[in-house]
């Protein structure tokens, strides 16, 4: 009960005061417009600043990003070319490492079938020399 009659005491006190049953004027309204036209003014200012940083920092990172790519993409190149030496050395040692080994295997290949045509050579002598005398022999008998 005691809410009740404070709720109504407050109320009676609202509909008492001036502004409420006033009304507003035509210069009132303008004043209203003239404030909202003028916030919406800055709001307008401060959206366009705000549009510009957006736009240069966007720009800026876009900038940092294709250093950061260009950086990345010459270092891969060098790096390629670093890994293009090193592969060729590897084939160049390769080649030199049976050169070195099949020369003197191909120089004693060569040495031996020398030696063993030779070897056949005084072999067939031999043949033919004990032919000889095995003729010789039959004749002499």
């Amino acid at each position: 009960m005691k809410t009740l009659g404070l709720l109504l005491i407050i109320i009676g006190l609202l509909f008492s005061s001036d502004y409420a049953l006033s009304e507003l004027s035509v210069e009132d309204l303008e004043k209203i417009r003239q404030i909202v036209n003028e916030t919406e003014t800055r709001l307008g200012k401060s959206i366009t600043d705000v549009e510009t940083r957006v736009e240069k920092r966007i720009s800026d990172v876009e900038k940092q990003f294709s250093n950061g790519l260009k950086l990345h993409g010459e270092r891969i190149t060098d790096l390629r070319a670093r890994v293009d030496f090193q592969g060729n050395l590897i084939i160049a040692l390769i080649c030199a490492i049976i050169a070195f080994v099949s020369a003197p295997l191909a120089y004693i290949a060569y040495q031996f079938n020398k030696y063993r045509a030779r070897q056949e050579a005084e072999m067939d002598v031999m043949k033919q020399r004990m032919e000889e005398l095995e003729g010789r022999q039959i004749i002499q008998t």
